[in-house]
Formats: structure tokens, C-alpha cells, sequence
């Protein structure tokens, strides 16, 4: 068995998809042979499984919208995960990649170094233990591409630069003091509450922890209309009470998606304990988790999030920055589009440490 490994985005993936193609701007896929496996790694999780179903070729022919990637090679995907399906980057699969290519593993998959043997058959099961959702995506293809490209622009219009962060940061708090009094609750409690918000228009059920339910920002209690109870997940009971503390979970199908941790004024170190035990306790749990502060405390978050006890581990990898006055800008651009807002949104104000690797479709 060979497979090869590539990280793409959403959109790139989709339009590989519908064209059975993968493309590149060098000639590298002389030894690419009919039968090779390449997964695609979206957000840093497995998200696909493709086969190699025909010899390279050469063509001009516009197909992504970010470069024409002349060089090709059909590609038939065979397996296919949505994004709640789709198993993170750890675990086994993180031991894998590091012991074929070093900590630095990126570099494996930004140039698609081939694996084989039994570090290919743990990438290949991994995505195929899940449930392969490759026909619902095919006949739904127009609307996750648009989807995408959406996701995309948020992206692009949300990445900002210094300058525009302090403004970003100016702009919020002058709406915080037009818009709440004196009086008004803690910062904590306000990124909660616009969590809170932001969860249900996106479509997902949403836990508060116990601590925090019977607090109340503008006179309502952050626990209403929230979950009662944590679902079942098969989880043991160290791992189940490691995720009920977690400040604010978004949960899709009874499965938790993303997770919070509120660090207004708190030790940002706390909260990214609570974060690195769940990752230790349950590495195959499909949840990304993001540390909420206000802009003034995102060097403090990214440079504990740095280091080697939490790089090791892959925490720097799957946890991620939000600051907390970007939740209340991102309300407004999605007011009134509740049922047609993914919960990725969430994802365009966020900040990592950094990459392991930039998109092969560049």
C-alpha cells in the first residue's frame, strides 16, 4: 500500500473532486502510479481518500480558480468525510508522520513524500473508520462549493494585518460603550454570551459549564435555551468531566465540534491545561479548540501555546487564538443569516501559532 498526503482547503478539495483531477505546477508525478492512495488533510484533520486511476498528463485547461496547475494526474476519490466526521491529525496517526519525517512533519506533505507499508495502512484505515460520506457530498456538490467559496471570502476578509487588529479592537470597544452600561457583566461573561449567539445561528446545540450557566449578561442567563445535559459519547468518566468543565462546547448531532475556553482576566495557562488533558485523553475526539481573549492578550496566548510541552503533544496545532472583540464584529456580519451560516464561521476570526504547511494548490 502507498499513499501520499496533501493539505488543501475546502473549496480546492471540492473542486478536485468534481473534476477527478489533482494538479501541480512542477512535473512531479512520474512515479505516481495507478493504485496510490493520496489523502487530503482539510483544517488539519483527514477529510479524503483519492486513488490514482490513470497516468500524468499536461494541460492548460482552467479548473481551480488560484492557478492553472498544468501538471496532472486523475484522481477517483473513493472515500469521503464531512467535517464532523473527520479524524484529527494525532494520536496514531501524528506518531505515523513524526516518525517518518521528524516533528516538522509539514514538509512530508507539502511535497507529498510517499509513504508505504504499515505507516500507509494506519492513514488509509483511519479515514476509512469512518463513515464514508462520498455520495451525499456528489449530490450535493454545487452547494458545499459554494459553501466553500463563502468560507472562503470570510477568510480573506477577516485575515488581518496589526494595524487593522488595533482597529478591529478600537472599533469593538466603542460599540461596547455605546451599547452596555456601567453596570454591565463581566468580559467574560459577554464573550460567552456572543458565543452562545454565534453557536445557535450556526446550527449547533450548545453547552455552558455548570459554573457558568446561572450567570446573566443583559438580563438573561447564558444556561437558557443551552444543553441540560452533555450527550453520551462513549467517552470514560475522566474524559467526559475534563470536556463538561470546558467553558462553551458547540455540539452537531450530539457530537461536540468545537470548544472554548473564556480567558479574560484568568491565567491563559489554565485554560490551555484544560485543553492539552482532553487532547491527551481523547486524541481521536474530533473538536477544535480555540482560546477566547481580548486582543491585548493574543502574544500572551500564541507564546504559551508555544511551548514544547504543548507542541509536543499537538495542542499548538489544534488549539487557536480568537480575540474575543472579533465575536461580537463577526455578530453583526451574520445577523439575520440564521440556517444558511456553517459553523465554521467561527474559524475566519481565529489566529494559530502557525502552519506545518502551506496549501499544495498554491
Amino acid at each position: 500500500m502507498r499513499v501520499r498526503l496533501t493539505k488543501i482547503d475546502e473549496f480546492q478539495f471540492l473542486t478536485c473532486l468534481k473534476h477527478g483531477l489533482w494538479g501541480g505546477k512542477a512535473a512531479r508525478f512520474k512515479d505516481w502510479t495507478p493504485g496510490d492512495y493520496l489523502g487530503v488533510i482539510i483544517d488539519k484533520a483527514l477529510a479524503a481518500l483519492g486513488e490514482v486511476s490513470g497516468p500524468p498528463f499536461y494541460s492548460k485547461r482552467r479548473v481551480w480558480d488560484n492557478g492553472v496547475f498544468p501538471h496532472r494526474v486523475p484522481i477517483r476519490f473513493v472515500h469521503v468525510l464531512l467535517p464532523e466526521n473527520r479524524p484529527p491529525v494525532l494520536g496514531d496517526i501524528r506518531d505515523v508522520l513524526t516518525a517518518a519525517w521528524g516533528p516538522k512533519y509539514g514538509w512530508g506533505i507539502l511535497n507529498q513524500v510517499l509513504l508505504s507499508g504499515a505507516a500507509a495502512e494506519t492513514i488509509v484505515n483511519a479515514i476509512r473508520s469512518r463513515p464514508n460520506n462520498l455520495e451525499q457530498v456528489v449530490a450535493n456538490l454545487e452547494q458545499y462549493l459554494a459553501a466553500a467559496e463563502t468560507k472562503r471570502q470570510l477568510v480573506q476578509v477577516t485575515k488581518e494585518t496589526p494595524r487593522s487588529k488595533r482597529r478591529l479592537a478600537r472599533e469593538a470597544s466603542l460599540d461596547r460603550e455605546e451599547a452596555v452600561s456601567p453596570e454591565a457583566e463581566s468580559a467574560h461573561t459577554r464573550a460567552q454570551s456572543a458565543l452562545i449567539k454565534l453557536g445557535k445561528v450556526a446550527g449547533c446545540s450548545v453547552w455552558v459549564a455548570a459554573a457558568d450557566r446561572n450567570r446573566t449578561y443583559r438580563g438573561k442567563q447564558l444556561g437558557e435555551g443551552c444543553l441540560k445535559t452533555l450527550p453520551n459519547m462513549g467517552l470514560n468518566r475522566e474524559a467526559a468531566d475534563k470536556i463538561s468543565r470546558i467553558d462553551t462546547i458547540w455540539l452537531l448531532q450530539n457530537v461536540p465540534v468545537y470548544a472554548f475556553e473564556v480567558e479574560a482576566t484568568t491565567s491563559v495557562y489554565s485554560g490551555l491545561l484544560r485543553m492539552a488533558d482532553l487532547l491527551a485523553l481523547v486524541p481521536a475526539l474530533n473538536v477544535k479548540l480555540f482560546i477566547v481573549a481580548p486582543t491585548h492578550r493574543q502574544n500572551k496566548v500564541l507564546s504559551e501555546l508555544a511551548r514544547p510541552t504543548f507542541r509536543k503533544i499537538g495542542l499548538s496545532e489544534y488549539c487557536k487564538f480568537i480575540p474575543a472583540e472579533g465575536l461580537d464584529l463577526l455578530l453583526k456580519r451574520i445577523e439575520g443569516l440564521e440556517g444558511h451560516v456553517q459553523p465554521t464561521i467561527i474559524e475566519t476570526v481565529s489566529i494559530a501559532v502557525e502552519d506545518e504547511a502551506e496549501s499544495a494548490l498554491e
